[in-house]
């Protein structure tokens, strides 16, 4: 028994040695095993006690011999069993070759572009995976060191990228990148005639229209903006993509023309201003016709129309290039006392005002916002020098908030159909004159500041902060929302010592007298500011001025108000045609007071007349009596009546008058007069 097993395992360890040399023999074959004395040789481990050189048959085994020399016999078979009873056999492991490692790559090159040979500056040279290997230098040059064989791009902003292969031994010539072209058009988007000779921006460059409207750029990055803007059409742009691109630009034209007409006599309407946005504003002519040579707009596009003796109006721009109408607004008003519309009086005090205009009498209020003989304000304004000084009122214990709300009150009244005006003195303001002496009017006797008959102080017409003052408060009423501005006591003084005023130190009351234009030209200097702060908005600017400045070719008065000129400084011009205030012997009446009829419709002629030879942007909207006369010769005396006081109504309103407003420094009116002369309920 153990005979057998020791002959198994001789069989089988001979049987092993055999698989390794037949494995051995066919990696040689193969080539999987190196040769040579140049090559790794193998390792040769020795089982631990043999001798390393052991004698005996690991030579003569590693190639079997054919004993018989017959190729069909089996090399096992026939190998020598002395051999194979070798008990120390030699265990030969084979380990696999270091490759030999492959040699960095250099890469030095220009980056051009394709057409014109142009250094490429922002070229970038990457890896398959997106990683970022090396940039173009401002030559356009393209240098790296170290890199792989394998495949690379190169890629600029406004270019198609370039593939390349490394490979050891290569030479690249110059890399030519095939930038993207971007082509357009530009055409009339009305007749689709083509726009030759326009400069069209591609980003920082530019580039202009042939003959035929179309232009290039090559090489713009991604994200630039290709844009046409040109006067009188709409702007328009491109936004530029990673390929090349073929667009068509047709613009708009944005010349815009429209007309104006009166709805009841179908005339034209002068002076409007038609407002496509606060920038872009055109006026009408005598014709009612208006142009835009620059003015976007779309069909839709709303339209605001401020025109005097008119509401506020919106109109689609398609309708107005058809020719648009608008009805006139013919004023009825009522001057209301500040301290009626102040929160603590204003339920009792102006809601009657409301009621009025619910039953057809009026249409319109005129408020007073800054008290007459104080000059204090009757709202809290935040114009910086009313903070400044002080100059609310905040007499008699009135608190802030029980003063005038400005926009609950606009609100309201709006909601009865009331156009709500905000009237207020300019030169007669004794708090700015109290606040700062050394604004005010002096008096020659005593140095201080004058005082007139009223026992009030006056603010210096030279002083440019005191229009600067009243023309800010009509910026901040009309962004509180009143429909119109009225400036009253625009003026020089006239009441009083006038001979003891000193306005400068070079300049008294007797020299100005003598000086009608430095007069005039400091009053209109006050009034432009004020207009030009209003006249592009939705509020309208008027001026109260004396009744004589219409009747009185200049300034007769000498209080530098010349109606010719006015009239084109704001929208409305008040004149007070109050006929108690005319001389005797005035249109040959021995007492011009008990004549209003005649008194206002020879007022209405006037205007009429001064009307159709300046074409002035005003409209004439007098100030009619509505208060007693107590004063003076008894026989000049009266009451206010409703027949007196209809009879101003209808002389105005035949008189061509754009309206009136009705005076009463306690607004207290004739109700019944107004209810007789109001116009039928629609």
């Amino acid at each position: 028994m153990k005979k057998e097993t020791s002959s198994f395992r001789r069989f089988a360890f001979i049987t092993l040695l055999v698989l390794i040399a037949i494995l051995v023999a066919l990696l040689l074959w193969q080539g999987q095993l190196p040769i040579g004395n140049n090559q790794p040789q193998a390792s040769v481990t020795t089982p631990a006690g043999a001798s390393p050189n052991p004698p005996g048959p690991t030579e003569a085994n590693t190639t079997p011999t054919n004993l018989n020399n017959n190729p069909n016999s089996s090399p096992v078979a026939n190998a020598n069993p002395t051999a194979v009873a070798n008990p120390n056999p030699t265990l030969i492991i084979v380990t696999a070759p270091t490759p030999t490692p492959k040699p960095a790559l250099k890469l030095e090159t220009v980056v051009v572009t394709g057409p014109t040979k142009k250094p490429v500056t922002d070229a970038i040279l990457k890896k398959p995976d997106g990683t970022e290997v090396a940039k173009t230098d401002s030559t356009g040059k393209l240098a790296a060191n170290n890199l792989d064989e394998g495949s690379y791009t190169v890629s600029a902003p406004g270019y198609n990228s370039f593939s390349l292969t490394l490979a050891a031994g290569q030479t690249l010539s110059n890399i030519e990148l095939k930038p993207y072209i971007f082509q357009g058009s530009v055409v009339d988007a009305t007749n689709k005639q083509p726009l030759a000779g326009k400069l069209v921006y591609g980003g920082d460059t530019t580039t202009v229209t042939d003959s035929n409207g179309s232009f290039s750029f090559t090489a713009l990055p991604p994200g630039t903006k290709v844009r046409v803007a040109l006067i009188g059409y709409t702007s328009v742009e491109q936004t530029v993509e990673d390929k090349d691109q073929l667009v068509t630009f047709d613009l708009k034209s944005t010349q815009f023309d429209g007309s104006l007409t009166d709805s009841a006599s179908n005339k034209p309407i002068p002076n409007a201003l038609i407002k496509i946005d606060d920038n872009t504003t055109a006026l009408t002519g005598q014709d009612g016709k208006f142009h835009f040579s620059d003015g976007p707009h779309t069909d839709d596009t709303v339209i605001t129309v401020r025109a005097p003796g008119y509401k506020i109006q919106t109109f689609k721009a398609s309708e107005l290039e058809k020719g648009a109408k608008m009805a006139p607004f013919h004023f009825r008003g009522v001057y209301v006392p500040g301290a009626f519309a102040i929160n603590a009086n204003y339920d009792e005090e102006f809601t009657p005002y409301l009621k009025m205009a619910d039953e057809g009498q009026i249409n319109a209020v005129v408020i007073g916002v800054k008290d007459d003989d104080t000059g204090l304000l009757w709202y809290n304004s935040q114009v910086p020098l009313a903070k400044q000084l002080g100059l609310v009122y905040n007499l008699n214990g009135v608190q802030p908030d029980e003063l005038m709300d400005p926009k609950k009150l606009i609100a309201d009244a709006h909601k009865h159909g009331l156009y709500v005006v905000a009237r207020y003195v300019v030169f007669r303001d004794p708090s700015i004159a109290a606040k700062k002496p050394e604004w005010a009017i002096k008096s020659i006797k005593t140095g201080k500041p004058w005082v007139d008959d009223n026992g009030l102080t006056w603010p210096n017409q030279f002083q440019p902060e005191v229009s600067d003052y009243n023309a800010d408060l009509a910026k901040e009423l009309a962004g509180l929302g009143f429909d119109e501005v009225n400036y009253d006591y625009i003026r020089f003084p006239t009441d009083g010592a006038l001979k003891d005023i000193q306005y400068k130190p070079d300049l008294d009351w007797t020299q100005l007298s003598q000086d009608e234009k430095l007069r005039t030209d400091t009053i209109e200097s006050a009034v432009l500011k004020a207009y030009d702060n209003l006249r592009t908005t939705n509020t309208f600017f008027s001026l109260d001025v004396f009744g004589y400045s219409l009747w009185r070719v200049n300034d007769a008065d000498g209080i530098g108000q010349q109606y010719n000129d006015l009239v084109f400084m704001s929208d409305y011009i008040c004149p007070m045609v109050y006929a108690s205030l005319f001389s005797p012997g005035e249109m040959g009446f021995d007492d011009p007071g008990a004549h209003p009829k005649e008194i206002i419709e020879e007022s209405g002629r006037i205007a009429s007349k001064l009307e159709e030879q300046l074409k002035p942007v005003a409209k004439y909207r007098p100030w009619l009596e509505d208060y007693d006369k107590l004063y003076g010769p008894p026989e000049t005396q009266f009451k206010s009546t409703a027949e007196r006081v209809e009879v101003q109504i209808n002389a105005a309103d035949t008189g061509g008058a754009s309206g009136w407003t009705l005076w009463n420094a306690n607004g207290d009116y004739i109700t019944q007069a107004l209810s007789d002369t109001a116009p039928p309920k629609r």
